[in-house]
């Protein structure tokens, strides 16, 4: 009797790997779907009617255009970051397949959301595994960097202008201050390589460092800013272009908004990065950001018209093309999970 041999892991894995994309975008999708009803319903489909009614195609190109800088602004603190500390130098061409992947279908169809994409990739570039999350939480957390003091400012600015908005939009703003003294303390030179080690205690202990770790970069950054310009402006360029389509947008509908409004209404909605959120965020972006404009002062029909398109745009849109390097992101995964099975593997003596 032939004696039959097992399948290997790594093939097995890969023949169900498009089957899990499959249930993970199902799933996202469905999501969506139910969010943009919910929110169509409170508000009203004769209300919703008579605002798309007024919907101007020409806003698209700005939509576009922006999701276009902030690409470019994430390939650039992508390929900084990477090379921090002597890190790799990711090329061009990797660096961007990498972003549209994650931005595209790995991240609307995988349950650690796009930040996946860059791990792997980082991983294949060389460093160790812990050097790789250091840097996939520095790209999170150099987001926030950008928009919690222009959300603090923000805040402020409508406060002292007497304007009337939900007071839940706006002194949260304020915990930014003890958030960054907060951030110095435990990224300080004295106790920074303490609190950022990971090799001791359980899952919450070695979460905490990582995130200690992402914010030790982050500082780097900031401190040296001319020898880390092309990260810091990355965020900046990230978080504007995304900013710029959600504008253009509402003002598709018509809808007129405030600056400090609209950085105000991004960064509650933006809670979480789209980036790292499972299966992209898909049905909490879309009811956080909905509800952040009608905090400051939207109303609830022209808000789900206006978030409804700009999620068409940044994040269901790049899925189409994006689908021709699903086989990029499947690769740079097997290829990291066959080197750390491989580095785990006790040698026979």
């Amino acid at each position: 009797m032939k004696e039959q041999r097992p399948v290997p892991r790594a093939d097995t894995e890969a023949a169900h790997e498009p089957r899990s994309y499959l249930i993970v975008f199902a799933t996202a999708a469905g999501l969506a779907m139910l969010a943009a009803a919910l929110a169509a319903d409170a508000a009203g489909l004769d209300a919703l009617r008579r605002v798309t009614s007024h919907f101007d195609p020409r806003w698209l190109v700005i939509c576009v255009g922006g999701q276009m800088a902030g690409y470019i602004g994430y390939v650039l603190a992508l390929r900084h970051i990477a090379r921090v500390d002597g890190g790799p130098h990711l090329s061009l061409g990797l660096s961007a397949r990498t972003v549209a992947a994650g931005f595209g279908v790995h991240g609307a169809g995988h349950v650690s959301g796009g930040s996946a994409v860059d791990y792997w990739a980082l991983r294949r570039a060389g460093l160790e595994r812990e050097q790789a999350i250091a840097r996939v939480t520095c790209l999170g957390t150099l987001e926030w960097a950008v928009l919690a003091p222009a959300a603090l400012v923000s805040a402020i600015v409508l406060l002292a202008a007497g304007t009337h908005i939900e007071a839940s939009v706006t002194w949260p703003w304020l915990l930014v201050i003890p958030g960054l003294l907060a951030a110095l303390w435990v990224t300080s030179p004295r106790r920074r390589d303490r609190l950022a080690d990971s090799s001791t205690g359980g899952r919450i202990r070695s979460g905490f460092a990582h995130v200690v770790a992402g914010l030790v970069m982050v500082r780097l950054l900031v401190t040296q800013p001319q020898k880390h310009l092309p990260a810091l402006l990355g965020g900046v360029f990230f978080c504007l272009g995304d900013m710029a389509c959600l504008w253009a947008a509402l003002k598709a509908f018509s809808v007129d908004i405030s600056l400090p409004a609209l950085v105000l209404a991004y960064a509650t909605g933006s809670v979480a990065s789209r980036r790292s959120l499972p299966a992209g965020g898909a049905g909490v972006v879309e009811v956080l950001m909905t509800f952040a404009l009608v905090w400051v002062g939207i109303p609830l029909a022209p808000a789900v018209a206006g978030v409804l398109l700009h999620r068409l745009v940044s994040f269901w849109s790049p899925i189409v093309p994006a689908l021709a390097l699903l086989p990029h992101g499947a690769r740079l995964r097997r290829e990291v999970e066959a080197s750390e099975g491989a580095a785990s593997t006790p040698r026979a003596r």
